[in-house]
């Protein structure tokens, strides 16, 4: 009886089951499958979070590596300074430094511009690659004699040589060849490849700087490693064919776009012997991951490659550098500057040398201080 009554149940059971799969077979399938857009974006919001934490986790991998990839040796200044080499060699590849043609500088005109009391005033154009040439000013105090130190003098974004060297007034260099020469140096001002708005120059149609970049990098260069080049070429030049020049006594200084060229021409550069970049300078690791979430920033994309603006500080040591910001700077934030100079310190206070750096902040603005400036390179090309 009990077995009989398991067989009913198990019969039963099939019947139901088949009775369910022949009603869904009887159903007629629709000519298209349908739903709504809005219900599979949960899937596509989980497939960007997954790719959101990929791009994090790698950044973070490659923040850490740049910010740790400079390390040269810390025995003593001399396998110190022996240690950069490479390093420059890698930094100079990134830029695309020295360009394509490169030659060895000569001079193609050498102008006389104008005199005053204190100086006489040369437009200097020096053939670096075959057609072209560094332009710059050359000014020569009156009063020296035998052999007087020089300032490489770098302008800013927009700007121009005659503006630094106060041919014409731009408050933000307060004067800055026309004192220094009042102080006895000698000041080269080469010119970058920029029109100047408050110049009020034409703007001509396909002469543009940042096509001009964008062109040169994929020719092996950039327009930064090739004005680089203007640069020491052009200075290399001015010292083997003036005797006025005291070649053991170089320095460079430049505002905002000139810090920016301050600094990594001379990370470059052993022959120019102390530093001063001014208004441009901030926080590498900040820099990094502000690049990373928002856009492709030409500065932050170099530091990659490890050479933020520290590295660069790290790379003209042991040499003197004074690093200068304004404290209502809208354009750089003094605390990212503060961290940044804290981490560039390290290499001075390593090698037992801290006296030789120096962050110098002022109340003024995106603009010189230029006593500090002076006070800096009295104590070490004098």
């Amino acid at each position: 009886m009990k077995n009989s009554i398991i067989r009913t149940k198990k019969v039963l059971i099939f019947f139901l089951f088949l009775f369910q799969y022949l009603f869904i077979c009887a159903q007629e399938l629709p000519e298209q499958y349908r739903e709504k857009f809005s219900e599979s974006f949960p899937i596509r919001k989980e497939q960007h979070l997954e790719v959101k934490a990929y791009i994090d986790q790698l950044t973070r991998e490659k923040i850490d590596e740049s910010m740790s990839s400079f390390n040269p040796d810390f025995i003593s200044i001399a396998d110190y300074e022996n240690s950069l080499y490479p390093y420059r060699q890698k930094l100079g590849s990134f830029f695309g430094y020295p360009p394509p043609k490169a030659i060895k500088g000569k001079v193609s005109r050498f102008e006389k511009a104008g005199e005053d009391k204190y100086c006489t005033i040369y437009r200097v154009w020096i053939e670096v690659i075959e057609g072209v040439h560094a332009y710059g000013i050359y000014m020569v105090p009156k009063n020296i004699e035998g052999k007087a130190p020089l300032i490489i003098a770098m302008h800013g974004g927009g700007g121009n040589p005659e503006a630094i060297c106060d041919l014409d007034t731009r408050v933000n260099y307060h004067s800055f060849g026309h004192e220094a020469v009042k102080k006895g140096y000698l000041v080269w001002a080469p010119g970058l490849t920029m029109l100047s708005g408050y110049a009020k120059d034409s703007i001509i149609s396909g002469l543009d700087r940042d096509l001009f970049d964008k062109q040169l990098k994929l020719l092996g260069s950039s327009i930064i490693g090739l004005e680089i080049h203007k640069i020491i070429e052009s200075t290399r030049v001015l010292i083997s064919e003036h005797p006025e020049i005291d070649i053991k006594n170089i320095g460079m200084t430049g505002l905002s776009w000139g810090g920016f060229f301050t600094m990594y021409t001379t990370a470059l550069c052993p022959f120019i012997k102390a530093a001063a970049p001014s208004a441009y300078f901030r926080d590498s690791e900040a820099d990094l991951i502000k690049t990373t979430n928002v856009t492709e920033g030409t500065q932050s994309i170099y530091q990659f490659k490890g050479f933020g603006h520290f590295q660069a500080i790290g790379m003209i040591c042991p040499r003197p550098c004074m690093v200068q910001i304004g404290e209502n700077d809208g354009l750089f934030d003094m605390n990212g500057a503060r961290i940044e100079a804290k981490r560039a310190s390290l290499f001075y206070e390593k090698l037992g040398i801290k006296d030789r750096f120096e962050f110098n902040t002022h109340t003024l603005g995106h603009e010189f201080e230029i006593e500090s400036i002076f006070r800096f390179f009295d104590q070490h090309l004098r």
